[in-house]
């Protein structure tokens, strides 16, 4: 017979996979809506170069019809040039990147979307046993998203969820991407392997992000406050050791 332990566990197991199964339906509508965004702005950068092509065509023809025609060689440069000008507006501004760095610039009703782009962003990188991981974080995110829209910028709550989500999640992910792939899978001197150091790194991460919101809903900002350095004795001293 099972024990209540035993039944506990099973019980939070079933949920987390519920909560994970949900996170990835979320996942599918958020890429499709993002996918729909880049192709908006391409098409706007499309029509911005044909725009500017019509506008070159137009100046050279009411040139031509003011000088009474325009002589080959213009027309050649002319028609060069529109055709340098489509060139570099339908490739440039290219679509916009988010990058680890720009998560420590991020406004704190910005800073839990602009971390779940950028983790998104780096999910191929990352192993396939850290899909669950990845998942439950998003779902975290989302849930202490609108609680960080009404929290002081400058507050010592404020500054542990931005160290939490811009400083130790992507230090987390970039270590372990930098790391050779032929190696992340062998013990190292503690014993475990980079994997899943990042495994139980993201978990930490996720029950931290889940805790800050916990603490947000019962206006517990003490509380909050504290809890970087629950993560740094957890995970980020250990790994270090």
């Amino acid at each position: 017979m099972k024990g209540p332990t035993s039944r506990a566990v099973s019980t939070r197991s079933t949920v987390n996979q519920e909560i994970i199964r949900a996170a990835r339906r979320q996942r599918a509508a958020r890429l499709y809506t993002a996918r729909r965004e880049r192709w908006a702005f391409r098409w706007r950068r499309l029509r911005r170069a044909f725009l500017a092509v019509a506008g070159i065509f137009i100046v050279a023809l009411t040139a031509g019809l003011i000088l009474g025609g325009l002589s080959f060689a213009t027309t050649v440069l002319t028609t060069l040039l529109a055709f340098a000008v489509f060139c570099v507006l339908s490739i440039y501004p290219s679509s916009p990147r988010l990058n680890a760095g720009d998560l420590g610039s991020a406004t704190l009703p910005e800073l839990a979307g602009s971390t779940e782009i950028w983790l998104e962003s780096r999910r191929r990188a990352l192993p396939s046993a850290a899909v669950d991981a990845v998942d439950m974080i998003g779902v975290r995110l989302e849930q202490i998203a609108p609680q960080l829209a009404s929290l002081p910028e400058n507050g010592p709550a404020a500054h542990e969820v931005r160290k939490l989500l811009s400083e130790h999640l992507p230090s987390l992910v970039d270590s372990y991407t930098r790391i050779p792939a032929e190696l992340r899978n062998k013990p190292h001197a503690g014993g475990t392997t980079p994997s899943e150091q990042l495994l139980e790194g993201l978990d930490v991460i996720a029950g931290q992000i889940e805790a800050m919101s916990l603490d947000l809903s019962r206006n517990d900002l003490d509380a909050l406050a504290t809890r970087g350095r629950f993560l740094e004795a957890k995970y980020i001293d250990s790994r270090d050791e």
